[in-house]
């Protein structure tokens, strides 16, 4: 299992959260610069940070966050090189970005990456890199209106599900997929919908909802986050919905045990969390949620500027995934605005 506000008021927020280091307190501020100086050493010579295009495209995600684009930036260099890595290893018969050392997830979070280039920089190469993308998970929704693994319209779950909506969603915020997304979207959503159990909570596929591990508690948070920003990337926000309602509320009361506990898919979890609470329409879930998050997550960092810790194939995907919540309230990824 593996979208405002002044940027002013966000840094001195920010800078009032602190975790302790043994060289003395840390801010949010210096954690992200220190964590974005680890994360550019880890580049590849060729502008991958790993085996596959998903782990690259969330690096490149985490210096989009702090206004490191291709063209624009400390890190511009890194992050042009990190999209040239990406479209290099695109399938240029399908549209796949998930074909080598992936699957959807890598197909989802690179086709999500191309749209934020393409949102904060228009152009030709990148579009079209987009709309062959977009292609192929319109074409590998399955008839409940999911999608799994594969790059084929056969099973569904809901964690491969939420990152083709995200896709979907940032390229339809940016002028691309049109009517076939919209479509795709709807149906997503009666897919999801399918999913969820009576407390708020969802179930991994449609077929197997209702109680059991990963929809109690705090192992219940990565699931649920990710069922409620499916809802919220498909156009729900309306906390009277029969889901969302319920769905945010399991977030508010679960979410600081799987903060603290540091397992239980800690980063995939976060990072659908911290989503879902700053896209909620009651703005004191965000509020609440980074009083607690900013803190446990900076003290998570290690010395040399990376996170290690939680699931995952890496500290690239742990480094990746950290920057991407800190550096949310930034507001400058098209998908993190309000």
């Amino acid at each position: 299992m593996i979208r405002s506000i002044l940027l002013s008021s966000i840094l001195v927020i920010s800078c009032g959260f602190a975790a302790e280091e043994p060289g003395g307190p840390l801010s949010v501020d210096q954690a992200v610069e220190n964590g974005l100086r680890a994360l550019v050493k880890m580049q590849l010579p060729d502008g991958n940070f790993s085996e596959g295009t998903g782990i690259t495209a969330l690096a490149g995600m985490a210096l989009l966050a702090g206004g490191h684009t291709p063209t624009r930036g400390l890190y511009r260099e890194a992050s042009a090189k990190a999209l040239r890595a990406v479209i290099a290893r695109q399938a240029k018969d399908s549209g796949y970005l998930g074909g080598d050392m992936g699957n959807m997830y890598a197909h989802g979070f690179a086709t999500l990456y191309l749209a934020e280039c393409y949102g904060m920089a228009p152009e030709v190469p990148v579009r079209r890199a987009l709309e062959g993308a977009l292609d192929l998970i319109h074409y590998a929704q399955n008839k409940e209106g999911g999608w799994r693994y594969s790059p084929s319209p056969t099973d569904a779950d809901i964690s491969v599900t939420i990152c083709q909506v995200m896709a979907l969603r940032a390229a339809y915020n940016v002028g691309v997929g049109g009517r076939a997304s919209e479509d795709a979207l709807r149906k997503a959503i009666d897919y999801v919908r399918r999913c969820g159990n009576g407390n708020g909570s969802f179930g991994y596929q449609a077929s197997n909802g209702g109680e059991g591990w990963g929809t109690v508690g705090a192992e219940g948070v990565p699931r649920t986050a990710a069922g409620t920003m499916c809802l919220i990337g498909a156009g729900v926000n309306d906390l009277k919905d029969r889901q969302l309602g319920p769905a945010l509320l399991f977030l508010r009361k679960h979410v600081a045990a799987h903060l603290k506990s540091g397992d239980g898919y800690f980063w995939y979890g976060q990072y659908y969390a911290s989503q879902a609470l700053f896209h909620s329409p009651e703005e004191k879930d965000w509020e609440a949620y980074w009083k607690e998050a900013a803190p446990v997550i900076v003290k998570r960092q290690t010395k040399d500027g990376q996170w290690m810790q939680g699931e995952g194939p890496g500290p690239v995907y742990a480094t990746s995934m950290a920057l991407i919540i800190l550096q949310i309230p930034n507001n400058y990824l098209p998908i993190f605005q309000r």
